[in-house]
């Protein structure tokens, strides 16, 4: 009975260890730094897209998908904008994706794409299509 209960404890012992090694190998086979999908830094905005003169370019060079539309829109609204990102500029809400253009570049400290539920909780009904949520530098 002990000889199982040990065997057991080092099939479990042994299975464990297999699992975070994998686990390091898979963190280890890392192309480059990583990133978030969701979230653009001031870091990243002077690396590779130091060219870009307004928030709208840094995201179109940087992280296109978060232009992309989402969710479900009105089969009456042919124009697809409720379905599209809204922008928030440091807590203000700021229109369409298209008033990316007014922000510069160089006043951007970070940019941030926020899902539908997680945008309506923080800033009400509305925003089907999630929010790019610029910050600027302080």
């Amino acid at each position: 009975m002990r000889a199982r209960v040990l065997m057991a404890a080092a099939v479990v012992a042994i299975g464990s260890g297999c699992s975070s090694s994998g686990g390091g190998m898979a963190a280890g086979t890392s192309h480059g730094p990583s990133r978030q999908q969701d979230l653009i830094t001031a870091q990243e905005i002077a690396e590779r897209a130091a060219d870009a003169s307004n928030a709208l370019q840094i995201v179109q060079k940087l992280r296109p998908s978060m232009l992309a539309t989402r969710g479900r829109f009105s089969p009456a609204d042919s124009s697809e904008a409720g379905a599209r990102p809204k922008v928030v500029v440091d807590g203000v809400a700021f229109g369409a994706i298209e008033n990316l253009a007014n922000v510069n570049a160089v006043s951007v400290g970070e940019i941030r794409y926020i899902g539908a539920t997680d945008a309506t909780t923080r800033f009400g009904t509305g925003y089907v299509g999630g929010v790019i949520l610029v910050t600027t530098k302080k």
